[in-house]
C-alpha cells in the first residue's frame, strides 16, 4: 500500500481499501490491534495500522480465512499474540465495615441520580410540547390563510365564469330574438 498520509482517519482509511467502516473495527478486535485515538476519542490509523489492515483485506480478497491470515501476520512479527487469559480469582475482599457504608453510598447517588434524571427528562418533554404546540399552531395558522387564499381565487373565476356563462346567454337571447318571431310566424301563417 502506498503511504500518502501519516495518519488516516477511520472514513479515510475505509473508503481507501474499498471496505467499511464495521470491517476496519471488526479486523481491530479479531487481529488485537491497538489504534491510537485523538483529543476527541476518534480513531486514526499509522502508516504501519494502515498496512497491516491493507494486507488483511488482501488476503480476505484472496480468499483466506481469519485464523490463517492471523497465523501469517504472526509468523512475520507483523502482530503478536494476545495475552494469556488469567484464569485465577484475583479479586481483593472488601471490608466488612465499608461495605453497608459503601451501599448507602451508592443507593443515595442512584437516588440523586434518579432525580436529576427525571426533572431533566420533564423538562425536555415539556420543551419539546411547547415547540410542538408553537409549530402546530403556527402551521394551523399557515394552512388557514392558504385556505382563504385558495377560497378567493376559487369565487374570483366562479364569478367571472358565471359572468361569461350570462354574457353568453345574453348575446344568444338577442341573435335568436328575431329568429323566434320568424319562426312562429312561419308556422302560424302557413
Amino acid at each position: 500500500m502506498e503511504v500518502i498520509k501519516d495518519r488516516y482517519t477511520i472514513t479515510e482509511l475505509s473508503e481507501y481499501l474499498n471496505v467499511t467502516n464495521h470491517t476496519l473495527r471488526y479486523y481491530e478486535r479479531e487481529f488485537n490491534l491497538y489504534v491510537p485515538k485523538d483529543k476527541r476519542g476518534r480513531r486514526y490509523y499509522t502508516p504501519e495500522l494502515a498496512n497491516i489492515m491493507y494486507k488483511i483485506k488482501a488476503m480476505r480478497d484472496e480468499g483466506l480465512e481469519i485464523k490463517a491470515i492471523k497465523k501469517i501476520l504472526q509468523s512475520e512479527n507483523v502482530i503478536t499474540e494476545p495475552p494469556p487469559v488469567v484464569t485465577e480469582d484475583i479479586s481483593v475482599p472488601v471490608a466488612r465495615q465499608n461495605y453497608s457504608e459503601s451501599v448507602v453510598d451508592i443507593k443515595t447517588f442512584f437516588q440523586e441520580f434518579e432525580k436529576q434524571l427525571t426533572n431533566s427528562f420533564s423538562q425536555e418533554v415539556e420543551l419539546a410540547k411547547e415547540h410542538m404546540s408553537n409549530e402546530l399552531s403556527k402551521t394551523k395558522l399557515e394552512l388557514g390563510a392558504c385556505l382563504e387564499n385558495n377560497i378567493r381565487r376559487l369565487e374570483s373565476k366562479l364569478d367571472k365564469h358565471f359572468e361569461n356563462v350570462d354574457r353568453s346567454i345574453g348575446m344568444w337571447r338577442e341573435k335568436n330574438k328575431d329568429g323566434l318571431l320568424k319562426r312562429l310566424k312561419k308556422k302560424v301563417f302557413k
